[in-house]
């Protein structure tokens, strides 16, 4: 069979619509500018082999030339959802998705596609660095440290809680300002003198060191 001849072809797919060789046929009716016989041709044969990739670019390829952006967008795609390694197909997808003004990253996530299976691609490799360069920083999350304890700041103690104990925890904090509070309040409550201010001067004796 002379695939180069259109006419041939069309008396084969006449004979037999399951032919996986439909999308040759499409071919010739899109390179005349017939496109709406080679949708229909690649509308019939997609229907027995709907995963055909060939059909389903030369499909996309005349919905492009109808000016049908949208579902020449579908096309491409669904001939790389298939797994196929499609040049025209990622390239044309790219162009397309440019043309619909879908978002940035979509449109360079398909030209890295492209640029993936050829290297020397000019127009891909311009766009994608021209991202990569723009592209803003990802923000890493800072953690935040918890804020040091405030040593000498005010803590608000109950009178009715002030013991030595108290004292003594306080210290052992390094909260001598409260410590010296707590034993104020000791005095003030009648608590052994004596021992308040040997407190006390022990107290004043490290926060002077």
């Amino acid at each position: 069979m002379d695939l180069s001849n259109r006419t041939a072809m069309e008396l084969h797919f006449a004979d037999n619509f399951e032919t996986l060789l439909f999308p040759v046929l499409a071919d010739h009716y899109l390179k005349d500018g017939d496109l709406e016989r080679a949708r229909k041709v690649c509308a019939i044969g997609l229907e027995y082999h709907p995963k055909n990739a060939d059909g389903l670019f030369i499909l996309g390829q005349a919905n492009r030339s109808a000016g049908d952006l949208q579902k020449a967008e579908q096309s491409f795609k669904s001939v790389l959802k298939n797994g196929t390694v499609h040049l025209q197909a990622a390239t044309g997808l790219a162009e397309i998705q440019t043309e619909l003004q879908r978002s940035e990253v979509t449109v360079v996530k398909t030209w890295q596609l492209v640029l993936e299976w050829d290297p020397s691609n000019p127009s891909a490799r311009e766009l994608v660095n021209s991202f990569e360069v723009k592209k803003p920083q990802r923000k890493v999350k800072k953690i935040k440290k918890a804020a040091p304890h405030k040593r000498n700041g005010s803590i608000e103690i109950n009178p009715r809680l002030a013991t030595f104990t108290m004292v003594a925890v306080l210290r052992n904090q390094g909260l001598n300002h409260q410590a010296l509070a707590v034993l104020d309040m000791l005095e003030r409550k009648g608590a052994d003198s004596k021992r308040i201010q040997s407190e006390k001067q022990d107290i004043i004796k490290i926060m002077e060191d």
